[in-house]
């Protein structure tokens, strides 16, 4: 019930975002009313997937249609080719194509004034990241209007295992050997998990995140008792809560 098309952002780094409208949106019956934006961040540890996969593909294709929403769901750069932060630039920069309507979808069907980013896995990490950079210049982006973040089970680390972690060390997704090996390959050369883009809590957490709470920005942390990432996911999630910020938190057994 939906219908797509890629549209290039950057030839040189090769990155590029998939569009999917309602199709009742381009039908000539239907008003032409702006749709709120959503850009989606996919998943896979930093070094896997595509907005290409079937799994993506399809997530995104049924949420425009669910939700009556124009979303764009980005391919970025991955690592180890290209280390961290690399796809929060890449996902910063199409923010800056879609504030820019570089492609006729946008500009037709858009509401730039509502846009929410949502990623899932890596891409909730991206989005926390590439969120905190574009609170840092919300004045640049505008006509652009970001209005909040929903991360889907963000993939965050550190150097202390958790409870979830090591209940978990064996999971048939994640176990701990291969986190390890994600996280050396995706950060930058010669950082550890207990790097700022590993792990949101060090220091007490960005200053940025009150700017995000400032802006009035709405957060949503959805995450999975099934997931050995579950008790970094909340404990995110009770930071931006103790830092002031609109947060839900949901989690599932």
């Amino acid at each position: 019930h939906s219908v797509s098309k890629d549209a290039p952002i950057n030839h040189v780094n090769r990155t590029w975002g998939r569009l999917f409208l309602p199709r009742q949106a381009l039908s000539g019956s239907h008003p032409k009313s702006k749709l709120p934006i959503l850009v989606f961040v996919h998943g896979g540890g930093f070094i896997l997937c595509s907005a290409a996969d079937p799994l993506f593909h399809g997530f995104c294709a049924d949420a425009a249609s669910r939700l009556g929403a124009l979303i764009v769901s980005i391919e970025y750069r991955l690592a180890p080719e290209h280390r961290l932060p690399a796809p929060y630039d890449d996902v910063l920069e199409a923010l800056t194509w879609v504030r820019d309507g570089k492609d006729g979808w946008v500009r037709e069907y858009g509401d730039l004034s509502r846009c929410v980013l949502m990623g899932e896995s890596a891409g909730g990490n991206i989005v926390y990241n590439a969120g905190l950079m574009a609170a840092h210049r919300v004045e640049d982006l505008k006509p652009l209007i970001i209005k909040g973040l929903l991360l889907i089970q963000p993939y965050f680390g550190g150097l202390e295992l958790t409870g979830s972690e090591l209940r978990l060390a064996n999971d048939v997704v994640l176990p701990l050997d291969v986190n390890e090996l994600m996280w050396s390959m995706a950060l930058p050369v010669g950082a550890n998990r207990s790097h700022e883009y590993c792990n949101p809590t060090v220091g007490g957490g960005s200053d940025l995140l009150d700017r995000v709470r400032d802006l009035g920005w709405r957060v949503a942390v959805l995450a999975s008792d099934g997931d050995p990432l579950f008790d970094r996911d909340v404990e995110l999630a009770k930071l931006m809560e103790k830092k002031g910020i609109k947060v839900k938190s949901v989690q599932s057994v």
